[in-house]
């Protein structure tokens, strides 16, 4: 599983920069850690069956049915601020957390 399909803090400040979007840095740092777990989960499912949801310190994956399955929490104030203190740790732990959720079938296709 490749582990770069994520952006460090550095490299969504230079994004935003260069698209000169208007939203805020905390805005596009939440997009950035939702859109790497949904990718390890359509990575891990070979497909789209989960949808990961960021909401403050938790990431809630929901199945095909929008039932919610699995949450994902982690123990700073939110996501978005473990990032912004350890950008790669935060996106590591996140894949960790996915990879152990499906090792351990804590995630399955119905």
């Amino acid at each position: 599983m490749e582990t770069e399909a994520y952006m460090t803090l550095a490299e969504v400040k230079s994004r935003q920069l260069a698209l000169k979007r208007q939203v805020p840095l905390d805005q596009a740092i939440a997009e950035n850690i939702q859109n790497w777990a949904q990718w390890l989960l359509d990575e891990g499912f070979e497909g789209s069956y989960f949808t990961a949801k960021l909401e403050g310190a938790a990431i809630l994956i929901r199945d095909l049915n929008g039932q919610l399955v699995a949450t994902m929490t982690t123990d700073a104030p939110s996501y978005v601020a473990a990032f912004k203190q350890a950008d790669r740790m935060t996106m590591l732990a996140i894949q960790t957390k996915l990879r152990r959720l499906i090792d351990q079938h804590g995630l399955t296709l119905s």
